[in-house]
């Protein structure tokens, strides 16, 4: 930063205070974007579907998701709230796109925070096994995460191979 420790505690009282402020400012410029992109979208299918692969993204293209995500727990109680206040408005966005989707007969009906929860836990395990030196393969790898999680793993039994 080309400041001494001195400086920088001027900004910031502590190290948790830092963190907390390198991990609200990564997801307003990184992840609130995309919270309110999907927002717009009117189909719950294309609401979920961006989501995951933005987040899958994300977690495939950028190392610091490997620091920021798990770290969200060693924040204060108050620093703790804001930021999983963000990420709950994207998980609200795809729990009730699923709930929408189970509604009109669309999607199956296990409990929709159950595969909510897996749909972020398929996308933010990405950051911890991904190959940054590949990024070649982060769009294939969003996809079919997305596909996955939409469309299921097994082809319907009627289908041919």
């Amino acid at each position: 930063l080309g400041m001494s420790k001195a400086n920088l505690y001027h900004y910031c009282s502590s190290k948790e205070d830092l963190f907390y402020k390198v991990h609200l400012d990564y997801l307003e410029k990184h992840f609130i974007p995309i919270i309110e992109e999907a927002e717009q979208l009117p189909d719950p299918r294309d609401r979920i579907a961006f989501v995951l692969r933005k987040l899958t993204l994300l977690n495939a293209t950028d190392k610091a998701c490997r620091v920021l995500v798990p770290d969200i727990v060693n924040l204060n109680r108050s620093h703790h709230s804001e930021i999983v206040s963000i990420w709950r408005r994207a998980y609200d966005i795809v729990c009730n796109s699923v709930k929408e989707l189970q509604q009109s007969g669309r999607a199956s009906r296990f409990r929709e925070s159950f595969q909510t929860l897996l749909g972020f836990g398929m996308a933010n395990w990405t950051s911890f096994w991904f190959d940054y030196g590949r990024q070649v393969n982060a769009e294939e790898l969003a996809e079919t995460l997305v596909q996955t999680f939409l469309n299921g793993l097994l082809r319907p039994e009627n289908e041919k191979h």
